[in-house]
């Protein structure tokens, strides 16, 4: 099967401010396309820079009539807070919650939410399907940790490659962001 076409220009907003339910304010990037009326939107929440990771999905689905959000998670890069894989579910803050909400009531936004992709897109869409967002409809997980703790800990080994190559990956694209304290000792 052939791919759609584009059949719209794109704009796209950086660093838009989601404001959470504790009044932590998370960063988003919003890919839309570049024409008035509401869109359908589609949503993927990363621990990951933003303009690396979501760039391609944005582009992609913006330029064929969907509102894309490529939002950080708490405490990470431009968002605020500290950084929790917690905050995405059923506990105190519900991030991923109040992001889908918020979404569904944007001006160029229809009311009809999905979240997409895999890894720690994945993973942020399973903590978040228990929630029900009103606004959520749909969910693509192209794949992601449904156990957290078995990923660490398969068969109750910790699996010291995958977390120590993970960490030490994320810990020096955070150290080396524009968002990285200066200074440090």
């Amino acid at each position: 099967m052939k791919p759609s076409e584009p059949i719209y220009e794109i704009q796209i907003e950086r660093q838009v401010s989601v404001p959470m339910r504790d009044g932590t304010v998370l960063c988003a990037d919003v890919y839309r396309p570049k024409v008035e009326g509401t869109f359908p939107v589609l949503i993927e929440r990363v621990a990951y820079e933003l303009s690396r990771r979501c760039k391609a999905n944005g582009e992609y689905f913006a330029s064929r009539g969907y509102v894309f959000v490529g939002q950080n998670v708490r405490g990470k890069f431009h968002s605020g807070g500290v950084f929790s894989v917690e905050d995405d579910g059923w506990g105190v803050n519900q991030d991923g919650y109040d992001t889908v909400e918020w979404a569904g009531v944007q001006p160029w936004s229809n009311g009809q939410v999905g979240m997409l992709d895999g890894s720690y897109s994945g993973f942020t869409q399973y903590m978040v399907a228990p929630t029900r967002p009103p606004h959520l409809k749909a969910l693509y997980v192209r794949e992601g940790m449904g156990d957290l703790y078995d990923v660490t800990f398969r068969g109750g080994a910790f699996q010291l490659a995958l977390g120590l190559g993970w960490n030490m990956q994320n810990t020096l694209a955070d150290l080396s962001h524009e968002t990285a304290p200066s200074g440090l000792d």
